[in-house]
């Protein structure tokens, strides 16, 4: 019966305990956690308290030398206001204008006791010394101070008096042509230790620092330690050493070497069961030695004192992370949350730039393979019917509208590149809007008739001629007037308005206004929204027929904020769009003089020096060139188009025309090396850059290297003629006048 009982017991007891079970593992861990922090409190005690007296006399060192440092400042210090004090008593006594040998005793005296000297005297150079004031002294090493006075060497010595008074003297030397005794005397002047010991607070019981100055030979010039019974500090070293109690950790010839190289050095001592640390080290204008004695407890007690309030601040620090863990945990929960949060974001945001750049590179492979596709295509076409003059030259003219559309998309996609690495730079040329407008126009017209499309340009112009980059602001107009003409159906109407108002704007500045309206396709509000995005295009019917890369709209936005400007765009789908530039461009005084257009069959027979190095290229400019009329000689890298030209004649060559990028010598460093050349022609012969480096800074650099112009591959024969022409007609021109 009692069995039963005990193991009914038992059970509810079991029954009991289970619930309890998550509560004692937190009980486990809460002491587990307060286990470690014991150990932690232990381990940082015995850290704290058991550190080694290796590890004090580290400290020592440190603030011995730092404290050794500060004292020989505070002595220098001293030395120099001693020193300053007795060259004005000189010069006191000088301007008083006493010539008499008693006026000037007299006035040594009295200046030197008005600014605190004890003794003062004169050594005249036969050696004899005459006192002014205060008991006589037996200087140190007398004339090694005297000599020494003299050339600046040792301007400082220790005098004894008879009741064994000790004084630092200085010197300092006597000019005095009317008396001719004192004409290279030495004036001296000395103030009692003690009161150099005080200035420099040397005193033992404010510092608890022992500090004694000791001459080379180890004898004392100071002995702070009144309880030191020994006239030298070398000779007390010898003294004890082997004597039980006392224990130096360097001997007394060491010490006497390190002071024969002017050296310092640190060492422990333990004198009668006490540790002391010490530091010898050189004064600086004298001969003398500094020795620094500091009681092991004062810096042990406050380190001591220091390692219980570390325990007691690790027992604090513990107790606040113990309190502080659940704080961060629920910290680090919703860290961790809004992390992965932001990585989401950024984990879309990257899915829908890869989507974009996916988009864009299908839509790239589109468009060139287009084109390339009608190249090839023609080719093969023309080939097949060589024969037959009329079906080649339509393949011709097919081929060239293809390769125009591709170096199209190329340029997009390098200028987009360059904008978005922050290279595109923007110039300041003088620039003819309505030349710029005109050739707009040429080209935007005839894209528009060849669409259907009715064309309206409407100018408004009160300062026609201005500062900005041409290029750049005939690409703007360009791209939107392509894009303008792409999406409007035949039979619509396309419409360009320049207009200069009497807005405001910046000094020297006039407002201009870009409209190009159209009645096309438009656009719906949500892509309005993104237009400007690089490789953006709506997703349509008639969008996904036209050519394009998503690239004209973004370059054009890049293109008008480096030019400080501002773009709007309104549209209506199935109405129409309308875009809106505003630039604010440098006036330009005065309206720039047209020229005359050169007239390319002047060029006829002239000799022409092309440097190229690939033979494709050469055979391609060489017919088109040569079949203008031009004499062509081929350069075939820089070095021989320096070559060629040297050995000519003068005026044998009416231009060259350059690439950039060739082996042994580029087209830079050869134009450079023409111009340097020692001929009459060196210096006017134009020199046209002809280059597929077709930006900006190439322009600039090609300019900079001495080139006359620039032209970008593929040649355009016409704009090569062009420049030309109005290069040597500029050179001829020249050289009638001259």
């Amino acid at each position: 019966m009692t069995g039963e009982k005990n193991r009914e017991a038992a059970a509810r007891a079991a029954g009991s305990a289970s619930p309890a079970r998550p509560v004692r593992a937190i009980r486990l861990g809460v002491l587990g956690l307060l286990a470690l922090c014991a150990v932690v409190f232990a381990a940082v005690t015995f850290t704290a308290v058991g550190m080694s007296d290796v590890t004090i006399d580290g400290v020592s060192a440190g603030f011995m030398e730092q404290m050794s440092a500060q004292i020989r400042l505070n002595f220098a210090s001293e030395m120099r206001l001693y020193r300053s004090e007795l060259e004005s008593t000189r010069l006191a006594v000088r301007a008083s204008g006493a010539t008499g040998r008693d006026e000037l005793r007299d006035g040594f005296a009295r200046e030197a006791a008005a600014r605190g000297f004890a003794y003062v005297g004169v050594i005249y150079p036969e050696g004899r010394t005459s006192l002014l004031l205060g008991p006589e002294l037996a200087l140190d090493e007398r004339d090694a101070f005297v000599d020494g006075v003299v050339d600046g060497s040792r301007p400082v010595t220790v005098g004894t008096s008879a009741d064994g008074e000790s004084m630092l003297v200085f010197g300092e030397v006597l000019e005095n042509r009317r008396l001719p005794e004192l004409d290279g005397a030495v004036l001296v002047a000395g103030v009692p230790l003690g009161e150099v010991v005080s200035a420099l607070s040397l005193d033992v019981s404010a510092t608890q620092v022992y500090t004694h100055i000791i001459r080379p030979d180890g004898s004392f010039i100071l002995n702070s330690n009144k309880n030191l019974d020994a006239d030298s500090y070398l000779g007390m070293l010898r003294d004890n050493e082997g004597r039980p109690g006392v224990d130096y950790d360097i001997t007394a010839d060491e010490l006497a070497q390190v002071m024969d190289d002017r050296g310092s050095v640190f060492y422990v001592a333990v004198v009668g069961g006490e540790r002391y640390a010490s530091y010898l080290s050189p004064l600086e204008g004298t001969d003398w030695f500094i020795v620094s004695v500091l009681p092991h407890r004062v810096l042990h007690d406050p380190i001591d004192s220091l390692a219980w309030s570390l325990v007691a601040a690790a027992f604090v620090g513990c107790l606040a992370i113990l309190v502080a863990l659940l704080a961060v945990f629920v910290r680090y929960l919703r860290l961790l949350r809004s992390q992965m949060d932001e990585l989401d974001r950024a984990r879309a945001a990257s899915d829908a730039a890869s989507l974009a750049k996916s988009r864009f590179l299908s839509n790239m492979s589109h468009d060139i393979r287009t084109p390339m596709n009608a190249i090839v295509g023609m080719t093969q076409i023309a080939r097949e019917h060589a024969d037959d003059p009329a079906a080649v030259s339509g393949c011709l003219d097919k081929i060239a509208n293809s390769s125009a559309h591709l170096l199209n998309l190329i340029n997009d996609v390098l200028d987009m590149s360059r904008i978005e690495s922050g290279r595109m730079e923007l110039a300041s040329e003088r620039v003819s809007l309505p030349e710029t407008l005109d050739a707009v126009e040429a080209i935007a017209r005839t894209q528009a008739e060849a669409r259907g499309v009715t064309f309206v340009v409407e100018r408004e112009l009160s300062c026609p001629v201005v500062l900005t980059d041409g290029t750049r602001l005939s690409q703007v107009l360009l791209n939107l007037l392509s894009n303008a003409v792409k999406f409007t159906p035949r039979g619509g109407e396309v419409t360009l308005r320049v207009e200069q108002g009497a807005e405001p704007a910046p000094d020297g500045r006039v407002r201009t206004h870009v409209w190009v309206r159209d009645t096309g396709i438009g656009m719906s509000e949500e892509f309005m929204r993104r237009i400007f995005d690089s490789f953006e295009r709506e997703d349509t019917e008639r969008v996904r027929k036209t050519e394009g890369t998503g690239l004209g709209m973004s370059i054009v936005k890049r293109i008008v904020d480096g030019m400080g400007g501002s773009i709007q765009v309104s549209s209506e789908k199935g109405h129409g769009s309308t875009f809106h530039v505003t630039l604010d461009l440098e006036r330009c005084a005065g309206e720039a003089e047209r020229l005359a257009e050169p007239d390319p069959a002047s060029l006829a027979g002239a000799r022409v020096l092309l440097a190229e190095d690939n033979e494709l290229n050469w055979d391609v400019a060489s017919e088109l060139l040569g079949a203008c009329g031009l004499e062509l000689d081929w350069a075939e890298n820089g070095r021989e188009c320096v070559e060629r030209f040297s050995a000519s004649e003068p005026g044998h060559y009416d231009a060259i025309l350059m690439d950039l990028r060739m082996p042994e010598m580029t087209g830079y460093e050869a134009t450079r090396a023409i111009r340097a050349l020692d001929r009459p022609d060196a210096r006017s012969v134009p020199i046209v850059a002809m280059t597929a480096d077709a930006f900006e800074e190439d322009r600039q650099r090609a300019r900079e290297a001495g080139m006359d112009a620039h032209v970008a591959k593929p040649i355009d024969v016409a704009e090569v003629l062009r420049v030309l022409a109005r290069l040597v007609g500029e050179r001829d021109d020249g050289r009638g006048g001259a």
